[in-house]
């Protein structure tokens, strides 16, 4: 960032927090930041974890030598997992161009509730055992069984490099623990810290429809002077090697790859792994698609997707149990949506269709879990989008239309079946929320009083705030957006960034943060099962 050190202050939500600070700077050394930047991308072999159950996980790795090699995953219970013939060795797929040089191992057989470190090796197979070029140590840990209850923590994260605030060299924030941190995704050390037991990453963790320009203009209200991205990005993707250099993108930062290499993480897409507000069945007439069909370019970044992160099977919505007061719910609400244009109509459309929807019906009737959180990576009643481009599941109308039929005989099933404690959380939107939903003041009131958090952007724009649509009754109890304090739209980090977090004690009380770029909890809201 060209100019002067400066301090940005402004107000936050006056019920919660009555000041909230962000310091951005010049990195004091910024051969450091840069070299930081640089340090991943020496190394040879790329690893992270994901799909964490209680007795198993995937491990993926890439080889970035490129060169056709066995994915091997060396795992241990002790941080030795970099010897060859200590604790678990368990040979992968072949990793080569057609994958590009990616993979994943599911792992099983495993302890729950158990620390673990692993290491992927990228050998040939004329190599003897261990002589392969190997990543750097990772670690996760196994969910509890069912019938544990142990705290919990996790994270949810959205919207990284987009609008064009890519990896900054210059970037600086002092956390809230007084460090200062430089260069790149900064965010991911500060999330680091809480030392999460997992990550959900709740779409749009690229920006493929978005180039990286090498200098961007840094809008008034966040300081002015030039953003400067390295390295930058110059095209939208249009091919598949196009989708997976996005991915590559980011994992180009040491923050980011750090972050992977410690903490499992379950993945989802929104519309930017593709496209802006992308549903099947678009052609995109506009520049630089010219007329492809989105069918086409979805997929290419599901491919993708599934190359470079820790998921097996074909589906990516899918659920995970994570001891006695857990079950996490990860919908897919793009692959299955009707045509934004008609989420108007009384009739109503789909949105997770109805082999996804009954399958979330089923799980929910099922699980024994205290807290039933369901990761929806478009929010329920903020609206989205326009008039013929309405992209979530509301559009502004009282009446129940569109998507939002699908969505109410959710909620009427969850109240029929009297499913307790369901929490949504959401991303999206660019902008951090807490909004709960009443029957009593909904157009639609055949459903229990419940939250959604919404949470985001981590590294891109920030935008808002959004309008509620209220067929649901929803009301705001706190948001934090630019155009309440008075600046601009598309705000760069480290303005109005953020994530969520949820904890649930051994007693199963939850407890859910939303925290700002700094790490600093700028909301808090605690629910217990005597509250449903």
């Amino acid at each position: 960032m060209n100019g002067k050190p400066y301090l940005l202050i402004r107000k936050a939500n006056r019920s919660t927090y009555s000041r909230w600070c962000i310091a951005m700077t010049l990195a004091v050394n910024l051969t450091v930041a840069a070299n930081s930047q640089a340090e991943v991308n020496t190394a040879s072999v790329h690893a992270q974890s994901g799909d964490v159950s209680d007795h198993g996980a995937v491990i993926w790795g890439r080889c970035n030598d490129e060169r056709d090699a066995r994915l091997i995953a060396h795992l241990s219970n002790s941080p030795s997992a970099d010897e060859p013939h200590t604790g678990q060795r368990v040979a992968g797929p072949l990793a080569g161009n057609a994958t590009d040089y990616t993979g994943s191992i599911p792992v099983t057989g495993l302890k729950s509730n158990q620390r673990y470190y692993y290491r992927i090796e990228c050998r040939n197979d004329s190599e003897p055992d261990g002589a392969g070029p190997k990543s750097p140590l990772g670690t996760f840990r196994t969910a509890p069984d069912p019938n544990t209850h142990r705290p919990i923590r996790f994270v949810w994260i959205a919207d990284v490099g987009g609008q064009g605030w890519g990896r900054n060299p210059e970037l600086g924030i002092l956390d809230v623990e007084n460090e200062r941190i430089t260069g790149g995704y900064v965010i991911f050390k500060v999330i680091g810290k809480l030392d999460p037991d997992f990550a959900v990453f709740a779409g749009d963790m690229i920006y493929a429809d978005n180039p990286i320009p090498a200098e961007k203009s840094v809008p008034g209200g966040a300081g002015a002077g030039t953003w400067n991205n390295n390295p930058s990005k110059d095209f939208t993707a249009l091919t598949l090697d196009d989708y997976r250099a996005n991915w590559k993108y980011n994992l180009g930062d040491a923050k980011y790859r750090r972050f992977l290499s410690r903490t499992p993480i379950y993945v989802q897409w929104d519309d930017h792994e593709v496209t802006n507000n992308w549903y099947p069945g678009e052609v995109l007439s506009f520049p630089p698609y010219h007329g492809m069909a989105t069918n086409e370019l979805a997929g290419r970044s599901r491919q993708a997707l599934f190359e470079f992160n820790p998921i097996l099977g074909k589906e990516i919505f899918r659920k995970f149990r994570y001891g006695r007061h857990l079950e996490l719910f990860l919908l897919d609400e793009r692959s299955y949506r009707g045509a934004n244009p008609e989420n108007a109509n009384p009739a109503g459309i789909d949105m997770l269709g109805e082999h996804q929807l009954a399958w979330l019906e089923d799980g929910l009737r099922k699980s024994t879990a205290t807290w039933k959180i369901i990761s929806s990576h478009d929010p329920l009643s903020i609206v989205t989008g326009a008039t013929n481009d309405w992209d979530a599941w509301g559009q502004g109308s009282p009446e129940v239309r569109g998507r939002e039929i699908e969505l109410g005989r959710l909620l009427r099933f969850i109240r029929n079946e009297a499913i307790k404690n369901v929490v949504f959380i959401t991303a999206d939107v660019h902008f951090a929320a807490a909004i709960s939903y009443n029957p009593e003041l909904a157009e639609f009131k055949d459903f229990l009083p419940f939250w959604e958090f919404a949470v985001g952007p981590s590294h891109a724009g920030a935008f808002g705030p959004g309008r509620l649509d209220t067929s649901f009754g929803p009301a705001y109890e706190f948001i934090r957006a630019p155009g309440l304090e008075g600046l601009a739209q598309n705000l760069p980090p480290p303005v109005m960034q953020s994530f969520g977090s949820m904890e649930i004690d051994q007693i199963g009380q939850l407890t859910v943060k939303i925290h700002d770029i700094t790490g600093a909890v700028i909301y808090r809201k605690m629910i217990t099962v005597t509250d449903y």
